[in-house]
């Protein structure tokens, strides 16, 4: 922070560039490029509507396991050139990784995929995460229904009618991946036009459309049979998107209500989660910008909800919006929304963030310069290197390493 006397209303010597300013009296305060380094002091941060906010005070750095990526494409499984500690088997072409894909009628099973997406990615040395979600039609509730998967998927987004049957698959899923698979996924977005509380009507864009209960119970059940077979296994919760940075928004409210909800026992759907999935999807055109304060609302759920201490993982996020996905952009716009979102995640505090998709139609970086400016944000979070990090309400990041400032 730099005060300037201002004589006669002037000064000789106001900064050529500076990041917001405050008069008072005969003297302006600025914010300057060096505050960035020495931290700003309270009178910086008073400054009104100052566009730069601290989003950490302390160094940022994280490990390979932050790094995630999923694939859709099993011949791109190799992943070349990405930093990838874990990946998840969420939306595999053509929706493969579901449950109707696997048990194709009741008590037949057919993993000749799900082996070979495990054993390779196993092999590669990432760590997986398995989706449980997808009802076959000849269990499902409501097998007629249609949701956001198409009329080809028709029940898939209802709980099964006999629960004994979910219970099955989740202990066949773990008996055969026993040591390679150690996190499990109760679902996906099951908030997306979804109150928890009303059946959606049908034909919908929903994927899930049980209530809190339900799918209470339902992770209680996927908890009990995955650790009976594998004690060290870590269920992850339902992992809720449309977040924002707004207290008291849906999303917010909606996760509170779901780890409140009775698991059918004696108890809830908080003390059957180990990791908190969500999804940090940002708001269009991809306000990066919001993301700090979406994670502060995450954080403040989980006070609420008495699930704090847990792992926070985004199972899913990558730009979107119409206009302003990865294939609607230039490699250098793509790539900053990227590099920004990861760098907030790991500036906040989430243990691990997976990208969707590396091959995806509209989302994905394979082939494009913006894969780039991802991997040269990985080798920066994991170098040691940052000592602080700012967030401008423009979207733009800014961290200082020995070496100076650097705005992305």
């Amino acid at each position: 922070m730099t005060d300037f006397v201002i004589t006669g209303g002037v000064s000789s010597n106001y900064p050529l560039l500076h990041y917001g300013c405050q008069m008072v009296g005969n003297r302006a305060t600025y914010c300057l490029p060096q505050d960035f380094v020495t931290g700003f002091d309270a009178n910086v941060l008073a400054i009104p509507n100052l566009q730069v906010s601290v989003l950490s005070s302390t160094p940022v750095t994280v490990s390979d396991s932050f790094f995630g990526m999923s694939v859709q494409n099993r011949e791109n499984d190799a992943l070349p050139g990405i930093t990838a500690k874990v990946t998840r088997s969420h939306d595999l072409k053509s929706g493969t990784g579901m449950w109707k894909y696997i048990e194709t009628s009741d008590g037949v099973f057919n993993w000749a995929n799900i082996d070979s997406w495990v054993n390779t990615h196993y092999a590669a040395g990432r760590d997986l995460v398995f989706t449980l979600y997808g009802t076959p039609a000849f269990f499902s509730a409501r097998p007629t229904e249609q949701c956001a998967y198409g009329a080809s998927y028709l029940g898939v987004a209802a709980e099964p009618s006999d629960l004994t049957k979910w219970s099955r698959f989740c202990t066949q899923v773990a008996t055969r991946y026993l040591g390679k698979i150690k996190y499990y996924e109760v679902w996906n977005e099951p908030n997306y036009l979804n109150d928890g509380t009303n059946l959606p009507s049908s034909p919908g864009s929903f994927y899930f459309s049980g209530t809190f209960a339900t799918l209470s119970q339902m992770t209680r059940l996927a908890n009990q049979a995955i650790k009976a077979v594998d004690p060290t296994a870590k269920i992850i919760s339902p992992p809720i998107t449309v977040w924002s940075p707004t207290a008291g928004q849906a999303a917010e409210t909606w996760f509170t209500s779901m780890m409140a909800a009775s698991d059918g026992a004696a108890g809830t759907m908080a003390q059957w989660v180990d990791i908190i999935g969500v999804h940090l999807y940002t708001a269009a055109p991809n306000r990066t910008q919001d993301l700090s304060g979406m994670i502060d609302r995450v954080k403040a759920a989980m006070v609420t909800a008495s699930v704090t201490g847990k792992e926070i993982w985004d199972t899913e996020s990558a730009p979107v919006g119409t206009g302003n996905t990865v294939s609607d952009m230039t490699d250098p716009r793509a790539g900053a929304i990227i590099a920004r979102s990861m760098f907030t995640m790991a500036a906040k505090g989430i243990a691990r963030t997976i990208y969707y998709q590396y091959d995806h139609g509209t989302m994905g970086i394979m082939n494009r310069g913006a894969a780039d400016w991802r991997e040269s944000m990985a080798s920066v979070l994991k170098s040691g290197s940052v000592l602080n990090a700012y967030w401008f309400t423009d979207g733009r990041i800014a961290y200082t390493t020995a070496s100076g400032l650097v705005i992305i």
